[in-house]
């Protein structure tokens, strides 16, 4: 999950303690295959093979199959087209998983114990991944259904989003009626989470020598009294008091380099700045906000710039969303409760799919480790999982 994301293994504990042995043996298959993110670990292998062995094993399933996207990098779209009549449901997932450098044995070796499955990628997010494949399978045998199921498993989640950019290109939203995003939640629904927007602040002063600061502009002293002006005031969120599941949008700086030695006055100083907003604030709107008070703050004597890096828009389900009512009643007769609500302080896919005008909602199960040094899903909440995935899509798309 990109931009960070602590371990929450959460959510209520499924009706059954039970496993499904055909999700557990398909999720340490998976776990099995190497599918580190190259981008965050250059000796990680990317998502080829593990592209292929579910396109291998879908094509099987009777799934039209489509691999996109760089050879070496492929993001895979699975679509099961339905007997006419009915909604289209897409479940998302990604194929890559964080580097395994310091992880702590055997990464690319399922070890069950218990109720848990370990290895690189069990909880982020290859049981779900094992789910929502057998989830579409089970509910699409048969005489089908009468809508269209869309599985897309995309490359490079963990690092620039690109796989699923390229599958959202691919597909015509206006055909998707509903989305679901397997990430891993703990079985609670998770219907908001937080966007983020990256920024370069750049102050510009005047080279001089140590023993005679009054002849130069000191870049790193302007550069505090801006960032002391960021905390001081760093822009309302919108709704001012916000958000009711993921509170206020915070802010901060990090990272801070600037000077060229001891003896010289700094002429440059550089800082990125992280905004993490909530939903309602665009990244002009949190430009805006910044510049306002960066101008305020230097006045007429310290020359700044202010760049956008990178930025993503946080996520908030829609009122109504036919998704979200759908996990609901699943849920509620599967295991004898409806979901709790959650909101997330980090960013998911969920937003790009959002953004394209997609009803869409997180659900995932339970464990912990995510980008740890070791890592584990709960077999039983993945059980659950698949059987509440198989009865939305029944419900959903028949």
């Amino acid at each position: 999950m990109r931009g960070g994301r602590a371990d929450a293994a959460g959510g209520r504990a499924p009706a059954t303690r039970a496993h499904d042995p055909a999700l557990v043996d398909l999720a340490a298959r998976l776990v099995a295959i190497d599918s580190a993110n190259p981008d965050l670990d250059p000796a990680g292998a990317g998502e080829v093979a593990l592209a292929h062995a579910l396109r291998d094993r879908l094509i099987a399933s009777g799934f039209k199959t489509t691999l996109m996207g760089p050879g070496a990098r492929p993001s895979l779209v699975a679509r099961k087209p339905g007997r006419g009549g009915g909604r289209t449901l897409l479940l998302s997932g990604h194929l890559d998983t964080v580097g395994v450098r310091t992880y702590a044995d055997g990464p690319f070796t399922p070890r069950i114990d218990g109720d848990q499955l370990w290895g690189r990628g069990a909880y982020d997010m290859k049981g779900g991944l094992a789910a929502g494949v057998l989830a579409a399978e089970r509910a699409t045998a048969g005489d089908g259904l009468a809508g269209d199921v869309v599985l897309a498993f995309a490359a490079d989640e963990e690092f620039g989003s690109m796989g699923t950019e390229a599958v959202l290109a691919s597909l015509d939203a206006a055909e998707i009626d509903g989305a679901l995003v397997l990430e891993p939640t703990g079985l609670e629904l998770g219907v908001a989470h937080r966007g983020f927007a990256w920024f370069a602040l750049e102050v510009h002063g005047r080279a001089a020598h140590g023993s005679q600061p009054e002849q130069g502009v000191d870049a790193i002293a302007g550069m505090l009294r801006l960032v002391a002006a960021l905390d001081a005031d760093p822009a309302p969120c919108a709704p001012e008091q916000g958000h009711p599941l993921l509170g206020p949008s915070t802010l901060r700086v990090a990272t801070l380099e600037g000077g060229v030695d001891a003896a010289t006055v700094a002429p440059h100083c550089r800082a990125t700045i992280e905004r993490r907003t909530v939903p309602g604030e665009t990244p002009a709107v949190v430009r805006a906000a910044l510049e306002a008070t960066l101008a305020r703050a230097a006045g007429s004597d310290v020359s700044f710039q202010l760049t956008e890096l990178v930025s993503r828009p946080a996520f908030e389900a829609p009122d109504g969303s036919a998704v979200v009512a759908a996990v609901d009643r699943a849920a509620l007769a599967e295991a004898g409760a409806l979901p709790d609500r959650r909101g997330d302080p980090w960013w998911t896919e969920a937003a790009l799919f959002a953004d394209a005008g997609i009803d869409v909602a997180l659900y995932g199960p339970a464990g912990g480790g995510a980008h740890a040094d070791a890592e584990w899903l709960d077999l039983p909440s993945a059980a659950t999982h698949a059987r509440v995935l198989e009865r939305v899509l029944r419900e959903f798309c028949g």
